[in-house]
């Protein structure tokens, strides 16, 4: 810890590639949101050990979830920038997201994100970011977030610039619409290849719609130095809550999720959810009107429909 930091509360200090205490990957699964109204939420929270996709080992926490089987809204994975929500000091960060969104939480030290995972010692290299979400496809349905890349280089066959493009395609075909991507705290060693992520993000992001990011570098520059490791990176118990937040409030301003059981009233159907904030295309109704058809709920109303006779 450099000189005059101050230490996080319940915190160690992490290096890079630093790994979880738990000796294997672990999944965390929040609290489902208001999206699953209706739905039976447990009060309770239960520790099951074992692997939660084939080739994914660890222990699950399960909480505010109908059950285990019912995929939640986000997978989150990351590297040991985002296991600070994993650590136990990392708890309320876990619960603050799980108050507003279902998710699933995977992250690993030295994780990367399409290739070979580093290695800390003599530790096995954890399963890179492709991997697990891979492994568990089926798992969630809304959204992939993902806060890893502080081990890979900008650009080449295995840099950031490559891994956005294969982790969009794999979430296109798990049929989930969205992939936020957290931007990188400009800090410490590495600040400069971590700006050039950032840049190249932002450029990604601009012809990728699916693309959505959640700026870490700009929110947590605002946060005390004090909340934050030696390195500037890793984080302390109130910089994961920081973390948590934005994940949350970057799903809240996910268009809507209708979801595979979602059936438009009537003679409406939606034939795009790619742009949901294009204009309602004019709709031919009953009678022979022109318009928004008025049997249409106001989250399809927000997405692409159109009603014929």
């Amino acid at each position: 810890m450099a000189a005059g930091v101050e230490r996080p509360t319940g915190f160690r200090a992490p290096r890079l590639g630093d790994v979880s205490t738990r000796p294997h990957v672990a999944g965390t699964i929040g609290r489902r949101g208001a999206r699953h109204i209706g739905r039976a939420l447990l009060t309770t929270v239960v520790m099951v050990a074992g692997s939660l996709a084939p080739g994914v080992a660890g222990t699950a926490v399960l909480g505010g979830v109908a059950g285990a089987e019912t995929p939640v809204e986000a997978l989150l994975v990351g590297d040991s920038v985002m296991n600070a929500m994993q650590q136990p000091y990392g708890a309320p960060a876990r619960d603050l997201l799980g108050q507003r969104h279902s998710f699933v939480l995977d992250s690993a030290g030295c994780r990367r994100l399409i290739t070979t995972s580093c290695r800390i010692g003599g530790r096995p290299a954890p399963t890179n970011a492709l991997q697990v979400v891979q492994a568990r496809a089926g798992q969630y349905d809304r959204v992939l977030v993902v806060a890893a890349g502080y081990n890979d280089p900008t650009t080449g066959s295995v840099g950031l610039e490559t891994a956005v493009e294969v982790m969009l395609a794999t979430a296109h075909e798990q049929g989930v619409d969205h992939v936020i991507w957290l931007t990188y705290r400009e800090d410490g060693d590495s600040a400069s290849r971590l700006r050039a992520h950032n840049v190249l993000l932002r450029e990604q992001a601009a012809v990728h719609p699916e693309l959505v990011i959640a700026d870490w570098a700009a929110r947590s520059a605002a946060m005390p130095r004090s909340w934050f490791s030696g390195d500037g990176l890793h984080l302390g118990a109130d910089a994961a809550k920081g973390m948590a937040d934005l994940i949350a409030d970057t799903i809240d301003e996910l268009p809507p999720h209708l979801g595979a059981e979602y059936v438009p009233p009537g003679p409406c159907h939606i034939t795009s959810t790619a742009a949901p904030h294009a204009p309602l295309p004019a709709a031919a109704l009953p009678g022979g009107t022109i318009g928004r058809p008025v049997d249409a709920t106001e989250p399809a109303r927000r997405l692409n429909l159109v009603c014929t006779q």
